[in-house]
């Protein structure tokens, strides 16, 4: 397979780009025959805390200290599975390896175990480099995990990271294209620590891993999200450099082009893939519209929350009734559903709310496609 067509290809099967929502065809049609929308996947982030500091950390002034006590994961996992939920993706915020809720003696284990007793399929981000934490005897439950390779740029080597026995069909890698912080941290920092950005070395580095684990899914490489159209760029830049190291056809680079702004007629995907995440003053955890709205702040922003996660339900038969009223389900700025390249700076969910908007909206002639 060509590297272009790979690219193409491999950004529909392994990110969220668009094309994943025509696989569900009962979540489409309760949008457009009954007006509900029906959550598919949950983005659930456990805890803040982190040992990495990426420069390009989308949530770099994030409450470090934040996480959910583990009733309220079972309370809004429920929730959600009532709902219609079908997956979860434990995910940050920070790296959910390191979630602990000491009063219920509860770690990234026991959500794991949780969510698959619900019948969720279930994939987890994190920056680990070693995947002990999670119990061998839980790894029939996982459906996927995905290991961002930056602490490759902090000190590990390739022969460092241990997988642990994990499946390796299971198991895919990532890495953000970066530039040199230019021998200062970077304004949200939290180690003061400078870093030297993306070289060939680094490049090598990862081809070296995968020599060592061959077996793995796929190495997605995509540009630093802080910075519109970066992945247009690193794919200019670095598609030769990657073509010629990537023996075993492992590497993509996410293809998107330079759309990584709103779809401007309308939001949805808030209600089909919610993000759970902290409110930043404290308090309860939040269900968020995504989680590319944080990269306008670096942190957590009240005005694209749709409420807490105690009041889930409720939150869905609100946003319906709107959706059946108005042709909306939520605004944000008060932007009554509309004008979003306004109200949001960036989007990697352009082509789902496309295909949403698609959806729920009456077209002229649609018997005639």
């Amino acid at each position: 397979m060509k590297s272009n067509e790979k690219n193409l290809e491999f950004t529909q099967m392994f990110s969220t780009w668009g094309d994943k929502l025509l696989q569900h065809t009962d979540v489409l049609y309760s949008i457009q025959k009954d007006r509900y929308f029906k959550p598919i996947t949950i983005q659930l982030a456990p805890t803040e805390l982190c040992n990495s500091d990426c420069p390009f950390c989308s949530v770099a002034g994030r409450p470090i200290k934040s996480y959910i006590p583990f009733d309220k994961i079972k309370k809004l996992l429920t929730d959600f599975k009532t709902l219609g939920a079908k997956s979860v993706e434990i995910t940050g915020g920070g790296n959910p390896m390191l979630y602990k809720d000491p009063t219920a003696k509860a770690d990234i284990n026991s959500i794991i175990e949780f969510a698959n007793s619900l019948e969720y399929d279930i994939g987890i981000i994190t920056n680990n480099h070693t995947l002990e934490k999670i119990k061998k005897e839980n790894y029939n439950k996982i459906n996927w995990i995905r290991i961002s390779l930056i602490q490759l740029d902090e000190g590990k080597n390739p022969e460092d990271y241990n997988f642990n026995d994990f499946p390796l069909n299971k198991l895919g890698l990532s890495y953000i294209i970066y530039d040199s912080t230019g021998g200062i941290p970077d304004e949200l920092s939290r180690t003061n620590k400078p870093y030297v950005g993306t070289t060939i070395e680094s490049i090598k580095k990862i081809a070296k891993l995968i020599e060592l684990n061959p077996h793995v899914k796929f190495v997605r490489i995509a540009g630093n999200c802080l910075i519109k159209g970066n992945n247009q760029n690193i794919k200019e830049k670095w598609k030769s450099v990657i073509d010629e190291i990537d023996k075993f056809n492992k590497f993509f680079i996410k293809d998107i082009g330079l759309d990584d702004y709103p779809y401007n007629e309308g939001c949805y995907v808030g209600l089909i893939r919610p993000y759970i995440a902290p409110n930043p003053n404290g308090g309860d955890y939040q269900v968020y519209t995504c989680t590319s709205y944080v990269l306008n702040k670096r942190t957590y922003d009240l005005e694209h929350s749709l409420g807490s996660i105690d009041d889930i339900i409720n939150i869905w038969n609100k946003c319906n009734e709107n959706y059946k009223l108005y042709g909306y389900p939520y605004q944000i700025k008060n932007n009554c559903g509309k004008n979003w390249q306004e109200t949001c700076k960036y989007c990697y969910y352009k082509f789902n709310n496309k295909i949403l908007h698609t959806v729920s909206q009456e077209i002229p002639d649609k018997n005639f496609p």
